[in-house]
């Protein structure tokens, strides 16, 4: 279960084997003493949710628990191969975990920042549901067209605006949820051809 296409895997298989091997000492050290992977992840969402906690004049503190959200995020899929937990549902839960960050720091831009809701609510939603149409479509073995991630980019954006004590995130958010919404439709359109190709194929018939 995962979100990125094949070429993307193919990347990620070689990005992986160098984070394995820099991380390798820590993940030993977490693996021995018994920590499990779901309990990284859990630790990461508690420092992202420190980050949105933290005002602007915290920026650097904030710049540090959002570092170590991303650690966590990075050595959590490891230590599960490393404990030989890796599973669906400990994909999901490391999706939900990566993702969160962006609902997270969404509300965090409205309330620290000024961002302006209607944006981000459509830039959250689009995201979100695009997301999860390509993992859906990952699940079937079907091919969308290659997309733009956006997701670093916001968080950069976002401990950008703690520093600059201003606004650097909702234009950047109103205009990806545009794009993401585009995507939405697309994808949508590649799934239904899939599934309308092959309604008579017996056991994968769907409803409307």
């Amino acid at each position: 279960m995962d979100y990125a296409n094949k070429e993307e895997r193919r990347a990620q298989r070689a990005f992986a084997a160098i984070r394995d091997k820099v991380f390798s000492p820590v993940i030993a050290v977490l693996s021995k003493i018994g920590v499990t992977p779901n309990q990284v992840s859990t630790t990461g969402v508690l420092f992202l949710t420190a980050t949105c906690l933290l005002p602007p004049s915290q920026a650097t503190p904030a710049l540090i628990c959002m570092a170590l959200y991303v650690l966590c995020d990075g050595i959590d899929g490891p230590l599960a191969r490393r404990m030989g937990m890796d599973h669906t549902g400990g994909a999901l839960v490391d999706i939900v975990a990566d993702h969160v960050g962006v609902v997270f720091l969404s509300a965090a831009a409205i309330y620290h920042l000024g961002a302006w809701g209607p944006a981000m609510v459509v830039f959250v939603g689009a995201y979100l549901l695009f997301i999860g149409l390509v993992v859906y479509a990952n699940s079937r073995g079907l091919t969308l067209r290659r997309f733009v991630r956006t997701k670093y980019v916001f968080f950069l954006l976002y401990l950008g605006s703690l520093y600059a004590e201003s606004d650097l995130v909702t234009y950047f958010c109103g205009v990806c949820g545009v794009y993401y919404s585009i995507e939405i439709f697309e994808a949508l359109r590649r799934i239904y051809i899939h599934h309308d190709a092959h309604r008579e194929s017996g056991p994968e018939k769907d409803g409307e």
